[in-house]
Order: C-alpha cells, then sequence, then structure tokens
C-alpha cells in the first residue's frame, strides 16, 4: 500500500514534525513611515527662539503640515503665552488680558472672578442672584423692595404702587389720602381729630397700632404718651436684649402696652361682656406688672394677638408713670425671648382648633428650646438690671440695679442659685414668684457684666445655638454648660451684688 503524501511530507521534511500545524497565517510586517527629516531639521535650527518658530510655523502652512504647525504653535505660547498670531491661530480667546484655551475655560474664569468680585463688595447668592447679606433674612421671609425701598409683603408692595399709602399699620386708599394730609387720624371707619383718636383707640378692640423699626407697638395710652414715653424705654430695652441673646429677631416683634392696671387685668383675665376670652393661660399676669399672651385674643382687622409680652402704662400719676418703664420692659423682653423661641410645631398643629386643653399648653413649654430662668432674666436684666445712662448730672445710672437688689436683700437675700436656674414659677406663690424672677435678673447681670473669664464662653456658646435656630438638643446641652459655671460662681455672684 502506498503511504499518504502527508506522511511522506512529514518523515522527509526536517523539522516539519515540530512544527504547527495546520500553519497559522502571519500578518505582513509593519512598515515605519519615514521621519520629517525637513521639519526635524527646521525646528531644531528655530530651537526657542519664538520669531522663528513662528516662521517655521508659516511654512507648516505652505506645505500642509497642520499637525507638525499646531504643535509648533503650543510652543510658541508656552514660550510666550501673550503671542498674539499663535493664539489666534490656535483658536484661543482673549480676555481680561488674557488668553484662555477654550470657551469653556473663559466661561469658568469669568465665573470665578464674578464670585471673587461680589464677595468683596459685601454680597452673596441667593436663589440665583446677588444680594447683600443683610437681605437674605428679609427675603427668605419673601419680602421685596417696595417703590420708598422699604422691605414689603408683594401684596404690600402692589398697593404701594397703585397709590395706597400707610397711616400706622392701616392701608389707606388713594381717594382717602387727603384725611391724612389734614392730620386726621383713622379708627373704627371714621377720621378723627388726634384727640378724638386717642379716645377711640383707648378701647382694648381698637388699639393703635404704631410700627418702629425694630419693633410694633400696639397699645391703648395716648399717642403721645406711647411715641414720647413708652417708645423710649422700649428702644433702650431693646438694645439690652440684644446684649443678653448675642442677636435679635429676623423682623419686628409686637408688643403691647395698654393705659392702666385695671384694663391690664382685664385684658389677662377676659370680658364676658365684651365676649373677649383671656389671654394668660397659666394666670402670671398676677405674678408681676407683666406677662406673656400665650393664650389668643381676637383683635380688629382680625390680626390675633398670640406670643407677645403684655404690659401697662397709667400716665394719669408720677407713680404709674414710674412702674410703666418696668412694665413695658419687662414685656418687650417676654416678646423678644418668644420671637427667637417659638413654639411652631404646636402652634401650626392647633391653629385650626380655637380649644386649648392642658395638653396644649404642655405640649406648648415643652417646645421651647429656651431655659425659662434666661427667658425671664434676659427680661428683667432689661427691665430693672440695665445701665440708665438718662439720668442727669450727679445721678446714679445703676439706679435700677441697686433698687432691685435692695429688694432682694430686704425679702430674705438671694436663695440658692440651683433653685434659680430651675425656675419653678407658679401663681400660688405669687410674692415668691415675683421675687424669684427679680432673682433671675440678677444672675443674667452677673452673666453679663460680672467679668467672669469661664462663663463668657459658656454664655456665647449658647446664644449662637439659640440664635442660629439649633434644635433643643444643642441648646439645652449649652445651657447645661453655662449654668453649671454661673453654680460654681456663687459666691462671686454674691460678691457682685453686695449681698
Amino acid at each position: 500500500m502506498r503511504p499518504h503524501l502527508a506522511s511522506i511530507l512529514l518523515l522527509s521534511t526536517p523539522g516539519l514534525l515540530h512544527a504547527n500545524w495546520p500553519p497559522t497565517h502571519t500578518a505582513a510586517p509593519m512598515v515605519a513611515h519615514p521621519a520629517d527629516a525637513d521639519y526635524d531639521k527646521r525646528k531644531a535650527e528655530a530651537g526657542n527662539d519664538v520669531h522663528k518658530l513662528w516662521k517655521l510655523y508659516e511654512w507648516c502652512v505652505q506645505t500642509k503640515r497642520d499637525k507638525e504647525g499646531k504643535a509648533t504653535l503650543r510652543q510658541i505660547v508656552k514660550l510666550d503665552p501673550t503671542h498674539k498670531e499663535a493664539n489666534v491661530a490656535l483658536g484661543h480667546v482673549f480676555f481680561d488680558g488674557q488668553w484662555f484655551p477654550t470657551a469653556k475655560k473663559l466661561d469658568e474664569y469669568k465665573k470665578e472672578k464674578e464670585v471673587a468680585e461680589k464677595k468683596a463688595q459685601g454680597l452673596v447668592l441667593w436663589k440665583d442672584q446677588w444680594v447683600p447679606a443683610s437681605d437674605v433674612p428679609f427675603l427668605d421671609r419673601g419680602l421685596v423692595r417696595d417703590v420708598n425701598g422699604n422691605w414689603a409683603t408683594p401684596a404690600e408692595a402692589k398697593k404701594l404702587e397703585e397709590g395706597w399709602i400707610r397711616q400706622d399699620l392701616e392701608w389707606i386708599p388713594p381717594a382717602e389720602k387727603e384725611n391724612v394730609e389734614k392730620g386726621l387720624w383713622k379708627c373704627g371707619g371714621k377720621w378723627l381729630t388726634a384727640e378724638e383718636a386717642d379716645a377711640c383707640h383707648a378701647d382694648i378692640d381698637r388699639w393703635w397700632r404704631i410700627p418702629f423699626e425694630r419693633f410694633h407697638l400696639y397699645t391703648t395710652c395716648d399717642r403721645d404718651v406711647a411715641v414720647q414715653k413708652v417708645k423710649r424705654e422700649l428702644e433702650n430695652a431693646y438694645d439690652e436684649l440684644v446684649r443678653a441673646y448675642g442677636g435679635e429677631p429676623a423682623g419686628p416683634i409686637g408688643v403691647l402696652v395698654l393705659r392702666d392696671a385695671d384694663q391690664y387685668s382685664n385684658f389677662s383675665n377676659g370680658d364676658d361682656s365684651a365676649q373677649r376670652g383671656g389671654t394668660d393661660a397659666l394666670g402670671l399676669s398676677s405674678v408681676h406688672h407683666a406677662y406673656f399672651a400665650d393664650a389668643s385674643h381676637q383683635a380688629t382687622n382680625e390680626e390675633r394677638v398670640l406670643g407677645l409680652g403684655v404690659g401697662y402704662w397709667d400716665a394719669s400719676s408720677d407713680t404709674g408713670n414710674r412702674w410703666g418703664v418696668h412694665s413695658v420692659r419687662h414685656a418687650l423682653g417676654l416678646s423678644f425671648g418668644e420671637a427667637l423661641d417659638p413654639s411652631t410645631k404646636t402652634y401650626e398643629k392647633n391653629k385650626k382648633s380655637p380649644l386649648r386643653n392642658d395638653a396644649y399648653w404642655q405640649a406648648f413649654y415643652d417646645e421651647k428650646r429656651v431655659p425659662r430662668w434666661f427667658r425671664y432674666g434676659a427680661a428683667a436684666y432689661a427691665e430693672r438690671y440695665y445701665r440708665d445712662n438718662s439720668v442727669g448730672v450727679g445721678g446714679d445710672p445703676l439706679w435700677a440695679r441697686k433698687w432691685s437688689i435692695g429688694n432682694i436683700h430686704a425679702r430674705g437675700g438671694l436663695r440658692q442659685l440651683k433653685q434659680i436656674l430651675d425656675f419653678n414659677l407658679t401663681v400660688e406663690g405669687a410674692q415668691d414668684s415675683e421675687k424669684l424672677i427679680n432673682e433671675a435678673g440678677l444672675v443674667m447681670a452677673y452673666v453679663l457684666d460680672g467679668g467672669n473669664a469661664a462663663i463668657e464662653p459658656k454664655l456665647k456658646k449658647l446664644q449662637e445655638a439659640i440664635t442660629a435656630g439649633k434644635d433643643k438638643k444643642a441648646v439645652t446641652d449649652a445651657a447645661k454648660a453655662l449654668e453649671a459655671e454661673i453654680l460654681k460662681s456663687e459666691s462671686d455672684l454674691k460678691k457682685f451684688a453686695g449681698l
């Protein structure tokens, strides 16, 4: 039998037994293109001479060497970033004295420059627009600048554009503006003289609503008393409260000042004959000469007075004028504290229901972040531990502080600081509770004016937590740290007070 041809080849061809079978295809070897000797020679001759490199680029253009031309341009701008012709040829964009490789890079530069310039001007970015940092609290509340440049709601700004004007907080339509120009005041739907308006606004349900820059004053006092006496004390007390809290509310706060003690009692307890409910759920109006109106009262213009400090100023006697100073100052302190520490969640949850039961009040006060001693202490400080810079030559600017400390001494001296900080304010112990408020004011006076180096940083941390709106835990932790330092300083506090 004849052998197979493949077998003969395998046996007769040396090395074939060890070759791969079947044979694989082998690609043809790559052939390198010859180097561009002419370009390389010219490039070497040009070296780092920008003028010669530009000539080399022009030769590349003429000989259609695009790749080499771009490489040459990049070398030129590396050596001379300001070379105009090379930058233009590369498609770079000139702006602000420099060249940018792409429009995107230019946009990034413009944005960074704008941010730096705006920040240098004291502006901040708010919803894609640059605004003064001081405007942000107002913008966050949805306010706008009206035609007079003042902050207003959009609805208010629209009214001003339409020709309406404001008389205090009352809107007057264009057709009635002439009455304002005549010096008349609107009350109960009628235009009255100043004397008649005082009589009209003396009614609880039709009080004056007078706006000032930092607070709105609701009052049944005669307008002259409100503007010339009450306003001065509120302005000075406001400054003391800013010191206590380390900041202030974002907008004007409200405060209610009634014309005498009888009206004060009537408003707090309610009046069945006038179908007016009480405004003092805890009954604390009987403890002091100012209280916090935690319950609601339906007033004119459907305005709900809720969460305001209430005081009174009886201008009919010297005694009434003297006590009025302390009452309105304390009332503002309670309004100030509520503005920084409102029970928003509890109120919003229950605002549709007129009923207020024990569970509501428990939730309302449990929501508070600021310790009770601090809130009342700040109000008492503004009321009676302030420095009176209005005294004449030879007068004592600390007369109110000394008088208050004298009251504490006359009533058995200062109780333990732990008891003051626990601040168990009750109606049952009226006189003792009044003294407790005074003692909280003294503690606040020591914290603010005592010069205790250990207390100062703890106070600052608490103030920052309150004004920044931090949660209850953060405020409570900061308060406990401050209270611990106060308790360590009992002897120093008594020395500060002269007790």
